[in-house]
C-alpha cells in the first residue's frame, strides 16, 4: 500500500507542489511508497451528483471522470495527505469539488466504509491570512477523523504573504514538510 499525496494547486512549481514533495521524501525515508496526484491533470471533473448511486454499489463513485480511479486508490491506500491552497479564506474550488466526491466513502448509514486509522495530513499555503490556513487545515482533519475514522498525523500552513512567486521566506516549512512525512 502507499500513501496518496492529492494537491489542488495548480501552478506548477508552486509552494503546495514543492511541500508535497518534499512530504513525499519523508514518506520514502519512512520505507512507504507515496503517490503526488495534480488534481489539475485530471482533466475535467464533475461534482458529487449526491445521487446516492454509491450507497447502493458498495460505496463506490459511479462518476466517469479523473477523480473516480483516484477515489479508489484512496480507498486502498494507507494514507492521505491533502494539499490545497486557499481562496477567499477557505479551500480553492478544485479541492472542494474533489473532497466532496468523498460521499462515497460513506454507507447508507452515514458510517465510513475505510478501515479503521488510515492516516491522513493536511496542508494548506495562503498568500495571506495564516489563521484562516491554519482553520482549514484544522477543519479538514477533523472531518476525516471524525467521519472517515482516520488518524491525522498532522497538519502544515504556510502563507506567503508579500513573497515573489515560489520564493520560500523560511525554508524550514520544507524540513518541517519532510518530518509529517516521516510520520506516515
Amino acid at each position: 500500500m502507499s500513501i496518496v499525496i492529492v494537491v489542488s494547486s495548480p501552478r506548477e512549481g508552486g509552494f503546495g507542489r514543492r511541500i508535497a514533495e518534499k512530504v513525499s521524501e519523508g514518506i520514502a525515508q519512512a520505507g512507504k511508497k507515496a503517490k503526488i496526484v495534480l488534481l489539475n491533470d485530471l482533466g475535467p471533473v464533475k461534482q458529487c451528483q449526491n445521487c446516492e448511486a454509491c450507497k447502493k454499489n458498495g460505496c463506490h463513485c459511479v462518476i466517469k471522470d479523473g477523480i473516480t480511479p483516484l477515489l479508489e486508490e484512496i480507498r486502498e491506500s494507507e494514507g492521505i495527505v491533502h494539499v490545497t491552497s486557499i481562496n477567499f479564506n477557505h479551500v480553492s474550488g478544485l479541492f472542494k469539488t474533489y473532497f466532496d466526491r468523498y460521499f462515497c466513502f460513506l454507507d447508507e448509514n452515514s458510517s465510513s466504509t475505510f478501515p479503521t486509522g488510515k492516516k491522513v495530513a493536511t496542508i494548506v499555503t495562503a498568500g495571506a491570512d495564516d489563521t484562516a490556513a491554519e482553520k482549514e487545515a484544522e477543519e479538514y482533519q477533523k472531518i476525516m477523523a471524525q467521519h472517515f475514522l482516520c488518524e491525522p498525523v498532522g497538519t502544515l500552513t504556510y502563507t506567503s504573504w508579500f513573497l515573489p512567486a515560489g520564493e520560500f521566506a523560511d525554508d524550514s516549512v520544507l524540513d518541517r514538510a519532510f518530518e509529517l512525512g516521516s510520520k506516515f
